[in-house]
Formats: structure tokens, sequence, C-alpha cells
């Protein structure tokens, strides 16, 4: 009867986290990890992993598993879809990035100011220029 209840639980708890992942729905369109000396690479389903727990994340070579230019400071730009809205955002290395919902989109913590992107070629300007111009690209 202790077995029976074991299972139970253990099958409950992996329901509840399926449940919960489930209820983020962020889906990851693009996620690009580079340099101002044009040197990337394309981090979209490492970046999609964490969106499934919509975990914040330290950007880094060790998070990102990949280094596409060493020496350099390199930022990531990612482009995703969650509750009926489109979000650009990005972040430069050794911060956290942080999914939002598109209901707090204005939610950033003290240390996370918008301005100024730079560290990705052709994507320069503030974040409201980005996401423009991204949405003006996908429609």
């Amino acid at each position: 009867m202790k077995a029976f209840w074991s299972v139970l639980l253990a099958l409950s708890c992996l329901l509840i986290g399926v449940l919960c992942s489930k209820g983020q729905s962020i889906r990851v369109q693009s996620a690009y990890y580079g340099s101002r000396d044009g040197a990337g690479a394309d981090v979209t389903q490492t970046v999609q992993r964490f969106a499934d727990y919509g975990e914040p994340f330290r950007v880094n070579n060790d998070m990102l598993s990949i280094d596409p230019s060493p020496n350099h400071e390199k930022t990531l730009v990612v482009v995703y879809y969650t509750n009926g809205q489109w979000i650009a955002d990005a972040a430069p290395e050794d911060e956290v990035f942080y999914f939002k919902s598109g209901r707090d989109s204005d939610y950033r913590p003290k240390y996370h100011k918008p301005g100024t992107r730079r560290g990705v070629p052709r994507l320069q300007g503030t974040l409201r220029q980005l996401t423009t111009r991204l949405r003006a690209s996908l429609f």
C-alpha cells in the first residue's frame, strides 16, 4: 500500500511540473548572442529551455554553452512571443535576462535600465526603437 501512495505522489508532482511549465507559454522566435565585431551565434534552442520554465538566467558563455567571440564584450538579443504580444529584449554579458509576460512588461530590476543597446551590429538603438523595427519586419 505504501508503494502505491509513493507512486501516486511522484506522478502528481510530475503532472504539476508539466502543467506549470506549459502555463508559461513563452515561444522564443530568435536568440542571438554576439559582439560588435560581427561574430555571433544562434542560441535559440538554449534560451527556449530557460523560457519553458520562465526562469531568469545570467548571460554568459557558460550558461549559453558557447563563446562566439573570445575576449570581446557580447550581448544577447531575444525576440519572443507571450500572452499575445511580441517582445524584444537584450541583455549584455554578465547581466541577468528576465522574461516578461507582456502584462508586466514595464518591470525591470533597478540595475537593468533601459537605454541604448550596444554590442550587436544593426540592432543599435533604444529598446522601443528595436521593438518597433522588429515588429515592422515580422508583420
